[in-house]
């Protein structure tokens, strides 16, 4: 955690997700009975790191902090907030679905009415990047190199239209 906020991650980018606690023990045969020998603690969490050209020092620094016993179970990709990205999607593709439907009325020789039916799709794709990232892997090639690429936000619009 100490290694996550001196990278510069925000309190609120930091959420707990599992947190375990198991009793480890061992059989005593002497006695007949279990020795509790210690705990084992497992304390998973989601972090947000908003700028992804940080990603790899920020995960550096939090696997070196962590020593052997950390894993990264994965980077995803999000974007923040798609609804300005949506909002052009869906003009897109509600501009895309009438000229489809006029070309088609146009081949049928018939005239495209008003629509009586739309329904929308949309897809926000969340980008997962690889998987267990170990601690050691981490040491020996230094801070990983983190590219979040090109995200593609979809609509999709269905539309009936009266036909006269």
């Amino acid at each position: 955690m100490a290694a996550l906020k001196a990278s510069g991650v925000a309190d609120k980018d930091i959420k707990t997700t599992g947190f375990n606690i198991w009793q480890q023990s061992r059989w005593d045969p002497d006695n007949q009975e279990e020795v509790v020998t210690g705990y084992q603690v497992s304390n998973n969490i989601e972090v947000t790191i908003r700028n992804v050209t940080d990603a790899g020092e920020t995960i550096d620094a939090v696997v070196t902090a962590g020593g052997d016993n950390i894993r990264v179970n994965g980077i995803r990709f999000e974007v923040e907030d798609p609804s300005q990205y949506l909002d052009e999607a869906r003009e897109k593709a509600a501009a895309d679905a009438k000229a489809k439907a006029e070309q088609l009325a146009d081949l049928a020789g018939v005239t495209l009415g008003k629509p009586t039916y739309i329904s929308e799709g949309s897809n926000v794709p969340v980008v997962y990047g690889a998987r267990d990232y170990a601690m050691e892997e981490a040491q020996a090639a230094g801070a990983p190199p983190i590219s979040a690429g090109e995200t593609t936000v979809t609509a999709t619009i269905q539309m009936v239209y009266e036909i006269d």
